[in-house]
């Protein structure tokens, strides 16, 4: 407490000189940047070609002096101020420099010392002040260099309203036409922003223009803290470039921007208006700002890597610091409070629809084909409703899939038993290694606790999901490319039972549509983190009927034994073979975390004999995670390729290594899995597969090998695969090749595609396989008009077989808050959504009553990171789609989109997107006010001072403390953004308490509903000495 006193308790035990200079006194202000001369105009008209100007942090300093002798204000300067008779209002005008205020008429106030700075032996003031003090509205253009005056009262000089009168009005550079997000809908990249590793927005909505990747300025400032603001009407931006004396301004309609009062023009192509953002070029903004801003299409990723550091990279050390010592509590409250919200007995649902016809003409004749497929989900008998159709003219019976599930989190469902998820119907069973495959179609009931964000088992992972018509999806592993699915008759796609590494595990799926769309899904897991708390107790039960009419059942328990052990117990049942008998199988598994290393036991035991014992051991060396197991049979147990049938496997050996490094300017990726199984006679098999990958100047290449001993027999394989967006094309190249027993090419794969403006896309590919001699020629051209997409391909072989086809899509869903169905050309079915309206809280209730304002061009941040792309429209609501469904989303308002910077938003909201649901919330912003004064020291002689480093509270109606501050060197202090309501301002107690304080510790206020600068709110000190 002494060291937190000492610098106060200096202020007020010396002398007014003496205070200027003591320890712990305000910091020596900042030296104001001169700024290019600014040209006046009085509305709207030239009146003054310069005006020196200067800029102080964010405030712009206006020659006071100067503007009275051009506007005939009636004030002169005089040593340490100025004074005066305001001439449009007749108000005596004194301004004193030396104690920080202002006296207009009988009113006094108080001004912060750095906005107003005596230069060259003029005035400087900000244009903050000399609007409230001055009937003027002054606006400063710093894009165009400009300063506007529109006089709230008519100014006295009659020569001033002539010249105007004989002046035509200056052209003005025309203000760039802003272009609509939904125009642009075909070409939008979600996109995650990385800094040092952590994630700083998933959700940052960019655009492909050509080559180059169109982000989001205001945004991206917002995301970096750098004060930078844009003003979308009249395309431009200004703020500052991490240090007072690099000003930033740009002006789009003028291709100018200029940096630390250097001017450059830039090409008019890489900056454009879209709603009310300015968006411009990654690479143009790498030379702007002091950052590189590295994109990666393949995982639609920014990387900011910061030439000078930023203050941001300072709080996210003190964040993962304070993460630290956090690990062994509990998770920190949400953010926002949660609105709760249940599926209800019916809605209106969330529709994707395709229509496709595709013809063929061939040497066997020719076909026409026709397909229709209906993805629909919603609020059904209090359950998450979801119901596939394909119907396709040449097969009789229509692809069905009809599922009702619930997922909660928070373990909510089915009382004591603490389910989140059930569903019911269309499920998808989970394998077991080595006693069951993942089966996808059939009917029946699943149930589970298991957290779902965590993995499907302790040691492997699958990844389901819907996949419309003509989409493709490709996985890759800790940035490595594994696996590949085009969509199937199903509509889903599935990557089943990947194995986990020891220490992170990054899976990304990235998707493609048939009309050019990206989307990119994330997940993670950190496996030598996972062990179960002690007592913590997960499940799964599920039953189905398969697609042969076969049972399939499975029941596992996984508890944590204590904090390094966890056990598992389990029950199996499936069928032998298509229609075969049932086999039951009961396993018994431990997990043991060992310093660096995760060791597993697991007995599996089939009923009428035979078991199947398992040793496993993962660890890290390094950047290598390592992963074996050994695996033997006994007895007579059959399940999959250990099976007592002839050739069955007794005994497997595996090995797995996967790691990445990063050399200097190149990333490596390496993988290899190596298997040997020996059989009850015969030679052992083996099986060794090894992939490299890397990224090279933007070019992604990866090589697989995979090498094979069947008994006498070796064969060694690969697959090449290259990938490059260069100059806006895509190009993607796949080679198939053999190395023993022979060295020859098997196939060949190319394909490119070229996204055109307006929303087209076209695309063209070549395919040649050696062994059946096919060759294959396509290409095709597609377009999203927004409202719909449409899709034209074609292709011919040199089997003389030509094929054309033509696919629709349209997606549609329903806004319960007006009633409004709204047409989009990407899927949304799988999605959740939200109708959010924001309006201003006249009596602070939380609810929009009657007569209260809507805002309109609100925007609204998911997650404290990005900003979704939707703004709200006159009727201030937007509908926010595509929300991840099953986890917990926070929103809330962008402060930086309101129009009123004195509006202040009431919080955020959490909320659990559904599928096929829309949750609608509303989101109150209040008026708030700035709340001005000065703590003087009064003296035993009467003679009072300010003093700095008082520190202030502002205390609610209900003794909460809402705001706190502390005053500058001259005793001036401000509060922003302060809310309606009763207040106390007062000094901290403990301060005063320490220090013998006396007189006006307190005051009242009262802040009006309407939005306020009250000012004159002076607290008056005394030294219980002073007395």
């Amino acid at each position: 407490m002494k060291h937190a006193l000492a610098p106060l308790l200096a202020l007020l035990l010396v002398g007014g000189e003496a205070a200027a200079v003591a320890p712990g006194a305000a910091p020596a202000q900042e030296t104001p940047v001169q700024l290019r001369a600014l040209s006046v105009k009085l509305e709207g008209k030239p009146l003054r070609p310069r005006l020196d100007a200067f800029q102080s942090n964010y405030q712009v300093l206006l020659p006071l002096g100067e503007l009275s002798a051009l506007l005939d204000l009636g004030l002169t300067l005089r040593p340490g101020g100025a004074g005066g008779t305001l001439a449009q209002t007749g108000q005596a005008f004194s301004l004193e420099l030396g104690e920080s205020t202002v006296r207009i008429g009988s009113r006094e106030q108080s001004f912060e010392p750095r906005l107003v700075r005596q230069i060259d032996g003029e005035l400087y003031v900000s244009t903050q002040l000399l609007a409230r003090w001055l009937p003027l509205d002054l606006g400063v253009d710093l894009p165009r260099w400009q300063l506007n005056i529109a006089p709230r009262m008519p100014l006295r000089h009659a020569a001033v309203a002539a010249v105007l009168a004989r002046q035509p009005a200056a052209p003005q550079a025309a203000a760039p036409v802003p272009r609509t997000a939904e125009s642009l809908e075909a070409n939008l990249l979600v996109m995650q922003v990385m800094l040092d590793g952590e994630v700083l927005s998933d959700s940052l909505a960019a655009y492909q223009e050509g080559n180059q990747v169109m982000v989001p300025l205001g945004e991206m400032a917002r995301l970096l803290t750098l004060p930078i603001q844009v003003q979308a009407l009249d395309g431009s931006a200004t703020g500052l470039l991490l240090h007072p004396d690099k000003p930033f301004a740009l002006n789009i309609g003028q291709s100018l921007v200029s940096i630390a009062g250097h001017e450059q023009q830039f090409d008019p192509r890489l900056a454009t208006v879209v709603g009310d953002e300015v968006y411009v070029s990654a690479q143009l903004l790498s030379r702007w700002l002091p950052v590189e801003l590295k994109t990666d299409m393949a995982s639609l990723s920014i990387q900011v890597l910061p030439r000078e550091r930023l203050p941001l990279q300072d709080r996210l050390e003190r964040e993962r610091l304070a993460a630290l010592l956090r690990q062994n509590t509990a998770n920190a409250a949400p953010q926002y409070p949660l609105q709760n919200s249940r599926p209800g007995l019916i809605s209106w649902p969330m529709i994707d629809q395709s229509v496709g016809t595709d013809a063929r003409r061939g040497p066997s004749g020719r076909q026409l084909r026709d397909v229709s497929t209906t993805y629909l989900t919603a609020d059904l008998l209090g359950m998450e409703g979801s119901a596939y159709v394909q119907k396709a003219s040449d097969v009789a019976k229509p692809e069905l899939r009809l599922t009702l599930a619930r997922n909660d989190p928070d373990a909510g469902l089915l009382g004591p038993a603490q389910a989140r998820s059930v569903a019911i119907g269309s499920i998808v069973l989970p394998g077991v290694r080595n006693l069951m495959a993942s089966s996808a179609r059939g009917e029946g009931v699943q149930i589970s606790n298991r957290p779902l964000d965590q993995p499907t088992t302790f040691d492997a992972h699958s990844l389901r999901g819907n996949l419309p018509p003509g989409w493709d999806v490709t996985l890759y592993y800790n940035d490595a490319l594994v696996a590949y699915q085009a969509s199937r008759p199903d509509g889903q796609y599935a990557f089943d039972d990947l194995p986990l590494s020891f220490g992170p595990n990054e899976f990304r799926l990235v998707f493609h549509g048939p009309l050019g769309q990206l989307r990119v899904e994330r997940q993670s897991f950190l496996l030598d983190q996972s062990n179960l708390k002690p007592g913590q107790l997960f499940y799964s039960v599920a039953h189905q009927v398969d697609e042969h009419g076969d049972l399939r059942s499975l029941a596992q328990l996984d508890v944590g034994l204590s904090s390094q052990f966890s056990g598992t117990v389990g029950y199996v049942s499936r069928p032998s073979g298509i229609n075969g008998p049932q086999r039951q199988y009961a396993l018994l598994g431990v997990l043991a975390y060992v310093k660096s290393m995760i060791l597993s036991a697991r007995l599996s035991e089939m009923q009428g004999g035979g078991r199947l014992s398992e040793l496993g051991l993962k660890t890290r060396v390094g950047g290598l995670a390592i992963d074996l197991r050994e695996t033997q049979r006994q007895g007579m147990f059959d399940a999959e390729e250990f099976s007592t049938l002839a050739g069955g496997v007794r005994q497997q050996q595996s090995l797995s290594l996967n790691g990445n490094w990063r050399l200097p300017g190149l990333p490596v990726s390496f993988a290899m899995d190596a298997l040997r199984n020996a059989f009850d006679s015969g030679p052992a098999n083996y099986v060794v597969s090894v992939r490299g990958s890397t990224a090279l100047r933007g070019t992604a290449l990866s090589n697989s090998l995979r090498w094979q001993r069947l008994g006498d027999i070796s064969t060694l394989d690969g697959v090449l695969q290259v990938s490059r967006r260069m100059a806006g094309v895509g190009l993607n190249g796949q080679l198939l090749y053999g190395l023993k027993p022979e060295a020859r090419v098997q196939g060949v794969a190319l394909s490119a595609d070229y996204l055109l403006g307006g929303g087209y896309q076209i695309n063209a590919g070549a395919l040649h396989t050696l062994d059946s001699g096919l060759s294959v020629l396509s290409a095709g051209v597609s377009r999203n008009f927004g409202n719909f997409g449409l899709a034209m391909s074609g292709s011919y072989s040199n089997q003389h077989e030509l094929a054309v086809g033509m696919q629709l899509f349209i997606a549609l869903d329903r806004d319960p808050r007006t009633g409004s169905w709204n047409l989009d050309g990407q899927p949304l079915a799988a999605m959740g959504a939200v109708s959010a309206r924001a309006f201003v809280d006249k009596n602070g209730n939380g609810v929009r009553d009657p007569g209260e304002e809507l805002i309109p061009n609100a925007g609204f941040i998911l997650n404290g990171g990005g900003r979704h792309q939707r703004l709200t429209d006159e009727d201030g609501t937007a509908m926010l789609s595509r929300l991840q469904p099953g986890r917990y989303t926070d929103i809330g308002l962008d402060p930086t989109t309101l129009e009123d910077p004195q509006w202040k938003p009431v919080g955020g909201v959490r909320v659990l997107p559904r599928p096929g649901r829309v949750e609608v919330v509303e989101f109150p912003v209040v008026p708030t006010s700035e709340i001005e004064g000065t703590v003087f020291l009064v003296e035993s002689g009467g003679h009072r001072r300010g003093i700095g480093d008082a520190r202030l509270e502002l205390v609610d109606a209900k003794g909460r403390v809402v705001a706190s501050t502390s005053s500058s060197g001259d005793g001036y202090y401000l509060f922003h953004h302060v809310e309606p309501g009763i207040h106390t301002l007062r000094v901290v107690p403990e301060q005063a308490q320490a220090l013998g304080l006396s007189g006006s510790l307190t005051r009242a206020i009262e802040v009006p509903r309407d939005s306020d600068f009250i000012s004159g709110q002076d607290l008056e000190l005394r030294l219980a000495s002073a007395r």
